[in-house]
């Protein structure tokens, strides 16, 4: 069953939509929110080992809810379907390696704790220690990582108050924190061996039960870590004629971990160029050039590899792109660099 099915088993059950007035709690925040019918935690990087060379990675574990949770339930009801995606990119080498996954919460295969942060689907996890960092495992037939993640700046709101608008509808929304500015440190195994890697991480959590505004056919995603300290992160919902729907908007973090919030007129995104993939023939934006006119910052997003397209057919389906990349440019009239995440959905067929 992947996630359109799954969603549309979850439709008849009564979710708690994402409303404004929401009070956070954290670490509860951090944990599974059971009356939310879709839930995601989100965890992306950029690494380096000791010559230099550099690796992205993405790990990311899904949630839908199908049934509400019942005290006294048996340990094979199935009250939520789990999806996970794994990629690392070789920088080096030029190779790109991915694989998802399905899994169900009967018998424990597959879950999600309340109360602080634990996912898993069979053997890949996320968790948070209780000295609050995040530990991530996850191995495929080829390739496997092994990251401990330290924040270094406090957890930020994204949207207005936490709510991110993803339409005009009442519950067209999530509730979306990020950690923007995580230092990541622990092995990375490929093909070619096992390596060392230190580098920088992102992690988003979002949840909410409405699905996207009607006409949004996918989204433009990016996250930035500017060597200056501040952070980026930007979304465009895209209706079919490729325009962004007004409730797109961004959140800007400064070096101090005090966030901003974006709305769409704050910020530009246009492509810089294209590619077009030759597994599944979808033609994606590569390349893009960023502006903020209020900061008098503009940014140059590139791929670190043109290839870094995700076949997520045997989980949620279909294609998306989900790529490291390298930032330069300006930030208040000074040289920037970075590096940064884009995620690229709804240009492929179904």
């Amino acid at each position: 069953m992947n996630i359109v099915l799954a969603a549309a088993a979850a439709a008849a059950v009564t979710w708690q939509p994402a409303l404004p007035g929401y009070t956070f709690h954290f670490p509860a925040d951090f944990g599974a929110h059971e009356s939310s019918r879709d839930e995601w935690w989100y965890y992306t990087g950029n690494l380096r080992d000791a010559r230099g060379h550099r690796y992205g990675f993405e790990l990311t574990f899904f949630r839908v809810g199908i049934q509400p949770h019942l005290a006294g339930g048996s340990p094979w009801d199935i009250d939520d379907l789990y999806f996970a995606h794994f990629a690392a990119a070789d920088a080096a080498s030029g190779a790109y390696y991915h694989v998802d996954r399905t899994g169900r919460a009967a018998l424990h295969a597959a879950g999600a704790t309340t109360g602080d942060e634990r996912v898993w689907l069979g053997k890949w996890s996320a968790r948070r220690t209780a000295a609050g960092k995040h530990v991530l495992q996850a191995r495929a037939d080829d390739f496997a990582l092994d990251l401990t993640l330290s924040p270094r700046k406090p957890v930020v709101l994204n949207g207005r108050d936490g709510v991110s608008r993803k339409g005009s509808c009442r519950g067209c929304a999530s509730h979306y924190y990020s950690f923007t500015d995580l230092t990541a440190r622990g092995m990375l195994s490929l093909p070619s061996g096992n390596v060392a890697v230190t580098g920088g991480a992102w992690n988003d959590h979002e949840w909410g039960s409405a699905a996207l505004e009607p006409g949004v056919v996918g989204w433009d995603w990016f996250s930035v870590q500017l060597d200056d300290g501040r952070e980026l992160m930007l979304y465009l919902l895209r209706r079919a004629d490729g325009s962004a729907i007004p409730q797109s908007s961004g959140t800007l973090v400064d070096g101090q971990g005090r966030a901003v919030y974006l709305p769409l007129a704050k910020f530009s995104v246009a492509p810089l160029g294209a590619w077009t993939s030759p597994h599944s023939r979808a033609r994606y934006p590569a390349g893009w050039l960023v502006r903020l006119p209020a900061y008098r910052a503009e940014l140059t997003i590139s791929p670190l590899l043109a290839d870094q397209e995700f076949d997520a057919s045997h989980s949620t389906g279909g294609h998306y792109w989900e790529g490291a990349c390298s930032v330069t440019g300006s930030f208040g009239g000074k040289h920037v660099a970075g590096q940064g995440y884009t995620e690229l959905t709804g240009y492929a067929p179904k």
